[in-house]
C-alpha cells in the first residue's frame, strides 16, 4: 500500500519537511547530570534520524538552570549548552532530518525541591500528580524574568542550528500548561481564575516574547491538550478559542494531544483501553479554526491509520512517540511498502514504568533502544554454529539477533509452533499478538534453521556440535497444594497453556465428559498449529466450558489478564491472592490501568488470603484476620507460581564452549526480560 498523503511534503512556517511523520518529544533521561546532551542521547537520536522521520522534536529542555525536569534531562538555560546542542543538530541534519527542541520551564514538575532545596513554581500551590512534591505560586514580579528565560532559551536554540522549537503548554503540566488549566490555576490576579484569557496570559506573553526574540522566520509549534479529560478541565471549544489567540501571537503549528497528568498519566499516555482516534477529534476541531498545520499525537501505530487521518483532512501531520522506541525504522519501512515489517508498539507501558522506577527509558519489544551507542548489531568477528533451544520470545529474539550478526543458527522447539508462553499471553491480552507475529515473521523470513516438534536431549545436542548454546525453555509453574485440587472443575494455568499449544492430554480436559476428552485432545493437537490467538479469542466467545462463576487462585499479571479475558466472556471472576499486592511484577502505571479495568469489569479481588480447600463448587479461604469465608465456583483456576527451570541447562552446560540460559527459565520476567536477555546473549556470541 502506498501512503501518498503521509509522505507528501509540508511546511511549518519556513521549515520545509519531506513527509508528515513527526517524532514526538519523549523524556529519556539519556543526558548527563550537567543537563547536557550525551553521546548516548546522540546515538539514540541518530537511529531515529536514519529511520526516515520528517521532524524530530527533542525532549524537554529547561529554560531555568535550577529547575530541571529529570535528573539527567536537558537545558538551554545558558550559552554554555549551545556547542553540545549544535553537535546534536549537526548529527541529525547529516541524515537530512529536521529537529526542534521542546522548550519549557518544568514549573510544578521541577526537581528543584530535591536537587536545589527550593520549591518548584506554578500558578498556585499545587501538588505534583505523583504526590512527591508541591510548588509555590509564581509571584507577579517574577513573571517577566521567567518570560525572559523562555526568550533567551529560544535564541540559544536558534543559534545552535535547530530548525524551529516547540513550546510545551499541554496536559495541565509544567509551567505554561499548569497556568493554562483551570485544574491547577486558582489565582485571583490577571494570570488566573475562570477566564480563559487570564489563564492564557502567561502563554501568550511568552509566545510574543519568544517571537520577538527569534524573529518571524523561526518556526514555533505549541503543544496543547485539546480536551483535558478531567472534571473541571479545559474542553475543546475553549481550546479552539485558545488556538486562534495563539496564531495571532505567532504560533506556526500545533501539536494536539489530550488528557492531563492525573493518576500516572493514564489519560495522557494511553493504554489499549483507549480508542485509536482518541485525540484525532480534538486535532480536527482545532484544525477547523486555524490556518496553520496541526499535528495529532496519541495511539497512532500503523501507517494505514496515519494515512487515513491525513487523507481525511483531520490533521496535517502525525506525531508518534512510543512507536519510535519500538521501531526507529518505522518511516523507512512504511515508505518502502513494508508496513507489515514494522515492529509495533504493544502499549505495555514498560517505557513509562521504567522511567518511574529507574529514571531510564527502555522498550520491551526493542532491547536496542538506549543501547544504540554500543552498536549492538555489529557483525560477528567469527561465525559460529549457534543452537537456540526454545522458541518463546527470548529464544526467538536470541536466534533473530544471532542470525543478523552472521551466525549459523539452529532453533529447536519441542512444540509444533512458535511462541512459547506468548501464545497464551497473546490470547488473553491481544496487544501481545503484534509482537508475537513480528517475531514469528522475522524467524520464518530469515536463514535460521527452524526445527519445530523437536526436543533437545543430550544426545541430540551433541550430534549438532554447536559452538554455542542458548537455553530458553521457559519456566516451570508450581501450583499450590490445596485439598480438592484434583477435582474435575479445577484447572491449572499450565493446563490452559497446553490446550492452547495443542499439547494437552485427555487428563487436561477434565471439564468434559470422559467420553469426549480423547476427542478434544485429538482435535486440539491437529488444529492448534492453525489457531492464532485472534481466532482463539473469537472461539472462546462462543464456547468456553468453565461455567459462570470462576475463582482464580493467584493474582500475578497472567492471572489478572486471564480474569479480564474471562469477564469479557460473561464470567463472574473472583481473584484470591496470598500476597499483599496484585501483579507485583508490573510497574505503577500498568498496574493502575489493570486495576481500573478489573474494577470496571466487576472482578472481585481479595489479597492476603489463604485458600484452604476446594469442595465441589465451593472454595474455602481464610483472611489475614483469620476469618473463614466461602466462594461459590463452577470452575477454579490455580494460576501457580512460575519458577526457574534450569534442568536442561545443567545437563548440557558442558557440551559447548559457550552455554547460556535466558528468559523465564532463569526466573519469571515480562517481555522486556526476554528481549533484553535474548539480545544481550546474542551480541556476546
Amino acid at each position: 500500500m502506498a501512503y501518498d498523503a503521509l509522505f507528501s511534503p509540508i511546511r511549518i512556517g519556513t521549515m520545509a519537511l519531506p513527509n508528515r511523520v513527526v517524532m514526538s518529544p519523549m523524556t529519556t533521561d539519556y543526558g548527563n547530570f550537567e543537563q547536557e546532551p550525551s553521546e548516548r542521547l546522540l546515538a539514540y537520536l541518530e537511529a531515529r534520524a536514519k529511520g526516515g522521520v520528517g521532524l524530530i522534536t527533542l525532549e524537554v529542555c529547561s529554560v531555568a538552570l535550577d529547575h530541571r525536569y529529570q535528573m539527567n534531562s536537558l537545558s538551554l538555560s545558558d550559552d554554555r549548552f549551545i556547542p553540545l546542542h549544535r553537535k546534536l543538530v549537526d548529527m541529525v541534519h547529516s541524515h537530512g532530518v529536521k529537529i526542534q527542541p521542546q522548550i519549557t520551564h518544568p514549573g510544578p514538575e521541577s526537581l528543584a525541591p530535591f536537587i536545589e532545596s527550593k520549591p518548584g513554581v506554578g500558578p498556585s500551590v499545587c501538588v505534583n500528580p505523583s504526590g512527591m512534591q508541591s510548588c509555590r505560586p509564581l509571584e507577579l514580579d517574577e513573571i517577566p524574568a521567567v518570560i525572559g528565560q523562555y526568550a533567551a532559551a529560544a535564541v540559544r536554540a536558534k543559534e545552535a542550528g535547530y530548525d524551529g522549537m516547540e513550546l510545551h503548554a499541554a496536559h495541565a503540566y509544567m509551567l505554561l500548561g499548569s497556568f493554562l488549566s483551570p485544574l491547577r490555576n486558582s489565582r485571583s490576579d490577571d494570570y488566573g481564575g475562570k477566564s480563559l484569557e487570564a489563564r492564557a496570559r502567561l502563554l501568550l506573553e511568552t509566545l510574543t516574547a519568544v517571537r520577538a526574540a527569534v524573529g518571524p522566520d523561526f518556526p514555533i509549534t505549541v503543544s496543547l491538550s485539546g480536551y483535558e479529560r478531567f472534571p473541571g478541565g479545559r474542553v475543546i471549544n475553549e481550546s479552539q478559542r485558545l488556538a486562534q489567540m495563539l496564531v495571532e501571537a505567532g504560533a506556526d503549528a500545533f501539536r494536539v494531544s489530550g488528557g492531563t497528568t492525573d493518576r500516572l498519566v493514564t489519560s495522557m499516555i494511553m493504554s489499549s483501553d483507549f480508542p485509536d482516534d482518541i485525540n484525532v477529534t480534538q486535532a480536527e476541531a482545532i484544525r477547523q479554526v486555524v490556518d496553520v498545520p496541526v499535528i495529532v499525537v496519541g495511539r497512532i501505530h500503523t501507517p494505514e491509520h496515519a494515512e487515513r487521518i491525513i487523507k481525511a483532512g483531520r490533521a496535517d501531520m502525525v506525531g508518534m512517540g512510543r512507536p519510535f522506541l519500538a521501531d526507529p525504522e518505522w518511516p523507512n519501512k512504511a515508505l518502502a511498502g513494508q508496513g507489515d515489517q514494522i515492529r509495533r508498539c504493544i502499549s505495555c507501558e514498560n517505557c513509562i514504568d521504567t522511567m518511574i522506577r529507574s529514571l531510564n527509558l527502555n522498550c520491551a519489544v526493542n532491547a536496542a533502544t538506549g543501547r544504540e551507542q554500543a552498536n549492538v548489531l555489529t557483525p560477528a568477528t567469527k561465525r559460529k554454529r549457534v543452537l537456540v533451544i526454545g522458541a518463546g520470545p527470548a529464544g526467538m529474539e536470541a536466534a533473530r539477533v544471532a542470525n543478523l550478526r552472521g551466525h549459523e543458527v539452529i532453533l529447536l522447539e519441542r512444540q509444533g509452533r512458535l511462541g512459547g508462553s506468548m501464545l497464551l499471553a497473546s490470547t488473553v491480552h491481544s496487544d501481545n499478538e503484534y509482537f508475537l507475529n513480528w517475531l514469528t515473521q522475522q524467524v520464518r523470513n530469515s536463514t535460521i534453521d527452524l526445527r519445530l516438534g523437536q526436543g533437545a536431549s543430550v544426545e541430540a545436542v551433541m550430534n549438532l556440535k554447536p559452538d554455542a548454546i542458548v537455553v530458553a525453555t521457559g519456566a516451570r509453574v508450581e501450583t499450590p497444594d490445596i485439598p480438592g485440587a484434583g477435582q474435575r472443575n479445577v484447572f491449572s494455568g499450565a493446563q490452559l497453556r497446553r490446550m492452547v499449544e495443542g499439547q494437552a492430554t485427555p487428563a487436561d480436559f477434565t471439564m468434559l465428559p470422559a467420553a469426549l476428552r480423547g476427542v478434544a485432545t485429538w482435535v486440539m493437537q491437529h488444529i492448534s498449529a492453525y489457531l492464532r490467538p485472534a481466532l482463539l479469542r473469537n472461539v472462546t466467545r462462543l464456547w468456553l466450558p468453565l461455567g459462570q462463576r470462576v475463582v482464580i487462585v493467584g493474582a500475578d499479571l497472567a492471572a489478572i489478564e486471564l480474569a479480564e479475558f474471562l469477564t469479557r466472556r460473561g464470567r463472574r471472576v473472583h481473584l484470591l491472592e496470598a500476597g499483599k499486592r496484585v501483579a507485583p511484577e508490573v510497574g505503577p502505571k500498568r498496574l493502575t490501568e489493570h486495576m481500573d479495568r478489573l474494577d470496571r469489569l466487576g472482578v472481585t479481588i481479595n489479597t492476603e488470603v489463604q485458600c484452604e480447600a476446594i469442595e465441589g463448587h465451593a472454595v474455602h479461604y481464610r483472611t489475614a484476620l483469620g476469618v473463614r469465608r466461602t466462594l461459590k465456583a463452577d470452575a477454579v483456576i490455580l494460576a501457580g507460581q512460575p519458577v526457574a527451570a534450569t534442568d536442561l541447562y545443567e545437563r548440557i552446560k558442558d557440551l559447548a564452549p559457550e552455554v547460556h540460559a535466558i528468559g523465564d527459565c532463569t526466573g519469571l520476567g515480562l517481555i522486556r526480560k526476554a528481549t533484553d536477555e535474548g539480545m544481550r546473549v546474542a551480541c556476546e556470541l
